[in-house]
């Protein structure tokens, strides 16, 4: 199942037999002297197992990935170079040097380093995909496509890389390509979320209701339905189908009832149903579900404005007020129910 729309990449390595540099979440440190001396001796143990074998690519490896778990981005980048120049023959040096360049925002770099290894290793679909992704996020969209094609070139059934491609379309506004290459996407594999919630989003902006057919075909995939069913929800509300839109937010409550936004969403859509008193009551509930809610407060200072009664508008106001200070819509609903 595809449930990303790009790739997050961890870094996780073994360090030889040192079981203090693991890639096993850290517990919080009771002493923060101890866990300082603990990584100064992990470091240490790094720096003479390297000493002792200056020629061990490994070791530079091991100890840039630890250098990097620690923010110490130009040592790590340091160390991983001195294992390509020892050996340029692992791909996964490639893999954390270019990370480390993204993390430092040097994304020029990090395409640069992805390239070379394209050089080295071109049947490695990875690194296509890496190097899609990069240029993607430095906005170099035509270098991104490049990429997109030479991949496509080596293997034609490459879901992830149709998926890129209509992200970069969508990014570009060529609603056309970027519909045709998440459609072949989902025709190359079936059980890619992320195509069918995009080709979703896409006709919803268009108030196309073929929307909710890709929609659905997302939430049978998703382990966590919501995303899906609250842009079926959505969809509806923007339109102006309100009743719809409800009785979509109702089914999500179903599944969850303590889900504060859709309480908030069904008042939105009974206050443009006339329905004021069931849109006050739906505010006050996504309150109690989330008193920090400021829209909620305001909203129940609108709805009590419209029925007129400004005393408790202005509680509401103030209440929003305080949570989200010099908001100037709030400022401007406090002053039209001043006494």
């Amino acid at each position: 199942m595809k449930e990303k729309i790009f790739f997050a990449f961890t870094w996780c390595s073994v360090l030889l037999t040192f079981s203090l540099v693991g890639c096993k979440p850290e517990k919080p440190a009771e002493n923060t002297e101890k866990n300082d001396l603990i990584q100064d001796q992990a470091l240490s143990y790094l720096d003479s197992m390297i000493q002792a074998n200056p020629r061990n690519a490994d070791l530079y490896y091991d100890r840039s990935l630890y250098l990097s778990q620690h923010n110490n981005l130009p040592k790590a980048v340091s160390d991983i170079y001195s294992a390509l120049q020892l050996d340029s023959a692992k791909v996964e040096y490639y893999y954390l040097g270019a990370d480390l360049f993204v993390e430092m925002g040097e994304g020029s770099k990090a395409v640069a380093l992805i390239s070379k290894a394209i050089n080295n290793f071109p049947k490695n679909e990875e690194l296509y995909l890496r190097a899609v992704e990069y240029n993607y996020y430095m906005k170099s969209y035509e270098s991104a496509l490049n990429f997109c094609n030479d991949l496509l070139e080596l293997n034609a059934y490459n879901a992830d890389a149709y998926f890129l491609k209509g992200m970069i379309y969508k990014e570009l506004k060529q609603e056309n390509k970027a519909i045709s290459s998440f459609q072949t996407c989902v025709e190359v594999d079936p059980s890619f979320y992320n195509a069918y919630m995009q080709l979703g989003l896409i006709y919803s902006k268009n108030k196309n209701d073929q929307a909710i057919q890709y929609f659905e075909n997302a939430s049978k995939l998703a382990d966590n339905q919501r995303e899906a069913l609250y842009a079926i929800a959505y969809h509806f509300q923007s339109k102006k189908e309100f009743s719809k839109a409800i009785k979509e937010y109702k089914n999500m409550l179903s599944i969850d009832p303590k889900d504060h936004e859709v309480f908030y969403n069904i008042g939105y859509c009974y206050i443009d149903l006339d329905s004021l008193d069931k849109a006050y009551k739906h505010f006050d509930m996504a309150l109690k579900l989330q008193p920090q809610y400021t829209g909620a407060y305001y909203m129940k200072g609108y709805v009590s404005e419209l029925v007129g009664n400004k005393k408790e508008a202005l509680e509401n106001y103030q209440q929003a007020l305080k949570l989200l200070p010099n908001d100037s819509t709030i400022l401007a609903a406090l002053q039209r129910v001043q006494p």
